[in-house]
């Protein structure tokens, strides 16, 4: 089972020196060349934002690591578009590796635009860590062959997908494409016309992917689609609690077992006990004197910083963000469907060890509900001992509800986004 990751050792709180990298003037001066020459043979504009960001890393002799594309205004007749075609190909004409994260935003993606991101994903030596593609058309189809692409790519480890409106047959093209991969972590799909579906869809991708953080706000899960989301996280979360709880039986019967065999024992036995352990200290303590004396003229030897071990693959899950989705009882015959959901949803909060974060909010969930959440929280930190769980939902509740939630998930903020468009 994954483990939160701890805090840092010594040196924490410290400023790294930034890394320097040999020729990174001359290096970036032929990425702008090409981008221009390439630009000027397909009729388009350089990106007003990459040209100044290139020149402001050419005066401080540092590589540009991340690429923001987005078009600009045409606002006469003559003016030039701004197209992804000629960056992408002047990447790959300068074997430029220090390209890390990409944004494209409100640029209309098709499936040729699509294939060259990917085709530059399977080259293999530009290690990219971050994908993201706002409000830019995406469809379903283009989309399986951008994350057939994942599998090559061992680095890119996030990706956000926001306001492309693809629905579940978006997701499910996505989540085949997926088959397989063990490296991305992180999948942002906010405002993307999900449905019901897509909760079971997107349920299946989390056991078989390394997947681990799911942002799904502004979409139409229902509580359906949630449960179908989360179900199998919850019994294996509920399935290590067990686990857990059987190990601590075990060592408390064990250290019952030995303290009943000591008392067991005759004050004759006890003493012999007593003069063996005390004879075996004492060879210890010669052999200790002698085996320092020798580390002492040997030397200490560094040990070696072993690799992060890879993401594990499986049914867990840190962070669901899932606001504003119909969340609610509020259709036709569903009122009691926010509290068949909170059973599962309950699992999750109170079991799971790697569960960090819960977003609910501006979904209707009820009192009810709300009240088994906090006894969740409760249950996660009296009984269970496990680290906090930040958790927001609707302030539609009552107010001492609220503000235990509040108190007890409090630290959870809003997911940044570089797009400033809001749901229809």
């Amino acid at each position: 089972m994954p483990k939160k990751s701890g805090k840092k050792g010594k040196g924490k709180g410290k400023k790294k020196a930034k890394k320097t990298i040999a020729g990174a003037e001359d290096i970036v001066h032929s990425l702008l060349k090409s981008y221009e020459r390439n630009c000027g043979l397909t009729e388009s504009q350089i990106s007003p934002r990459i040209k100044s960001a290139l020149r402001a890393c050419k005066e401080n002799e540092t590589v540009l690591s991340t690429f923001i594309l987005e078009p600009v205004p045409l606002e006469k007749e003559g003016d030039l578009p701004v197209l992804l075609e000629p960056l992408i190909a002047a990447f790959r004409q300068e074997r430029y590796i220090h390209i890390q994260d990409l944004y494209v935003w409100n640029y209309p993606m098709t499936h040729e635009n699509m294939a060259t991101v990917a085709l530059l994903l399977e080259k293999g030596c530009y290690p990219l860590r971050y994908l993201e593609f706002l409000d830019c058309l995406l469809e379903g189809y283009s989309l399986q062959r951008l994350t057939r692409s994942f599998n090559i790519c061992s680095t890119l480890t996030s990706v956000t997908l926001d306001y492309n409106e693809f629905g579940d047959e978006g997701a499910r093209c996505f989540c085949k494409g997926m088959e397989g991969n063990i490296t991305l972590l992180s999948v942002s799909m906010c405002y993307c016309d999900l449905g019901v579906e897509s909760g079971d869809i997107l349920g299946k991708m989390l056991v078989k992917t390394a997947v681990r953080e799911l942002y799904l706000d502004g979409n139409n899960l229902e509580c359906k689609g949630l449960v179908n989301l989360i179900s199998l996280c919850a019994e294996q979360a509920f399935y290590e609690s067990t686990m857990r709880a059987e190990e601590a039986a075990k060592k408390l019967q064990e250290e019952a077992e030995k303290a009943e065999r000591e008392s067991k024992l005759t004050p004759q036995q006890k003493r012999e006990r007593e003069q063996g352990y005390r004879s075996s200290g004492l060879s210890g303590d010669e052999d200790g004197i002698d085996g320092k004396k020798k580390k002492k003229k040997k030397g200490k030897k560094k040990k070696k910083k072993e690799p992060p071990p890879p993401p594990a693959v499986g049914p867990w899950i840190h962070k669901l963000h899932v606001a504003d989705n119909g969340i609610d009882g509020l259709a036709f015959k569903k009122e009691l469907a926010p509290l068949q959901m909170i059973r599962i949803l309950k699992k999750l909060i109170m079991f799971s060890n790697c569960f960090e974060e819960l977003d609910l909010e501006k979904n209707l969930i009820g009192d009810m509900a709300a009240k088994e959440v906090l006894d969740a929280l409760e249950h996660r930190k009296e009984t269970e001992k496990l680290g906090g769980c930040k958790v927001r939902v609707t302030s539609r509740i009552k107010k001492d509800t609220f503000d235990s939630i509040l108190k007890l998930g409090s630290g959870l903020k809003k997911k940044k986004k570089g797009g400033k468009k809001k749901k229809k």
